[in-house]
């Protein structure tokens, strides 16, 4: 065996570990919003647009989606889709 791995067996219990990234800060307004649609419905919401030609678009999309289903989980949303329109527009709605 290579002398360069060195293992250390510890009890379950000692484990340690890192916060998993930073805190999402999701508007209360949003959660509240997002807390009263119901199915058949939609929100729009255009402050949060992305530029589908901006160099930097798929990581936008994916912060924006992240933050929504963050909103849409505190406001007790389970079964919901996130679509974008071609201006890069997030839609949500309720499946």
């Amino acid at each position: 065996m290579s002398d360069k791995w060195n293992f250390e067996v510890i009890e379950e219990t000692e484990i340690t570990q890192v916060s998993r990234g930073r805190q999402s800060q999701v508007d209360t307004v949003l959660i509240e919003a997002f807390s009263k649609l119901q199915k058949g419905k939609a929100i729009r919401i255009p402050q949060l647009q992305c530029d589908p030609k901006g160099e930097g678009y798929r990581n936008e999309k994916a912060r924006v989606s992240a933050m929504l289903r963050t909103a849409m989980r505190a406001a007790g949303q389970s079964d919901f889709a996130i679509v974008f329109t071609p201006e890069g527009v997030p839609q949500v709605k309720i499946k």
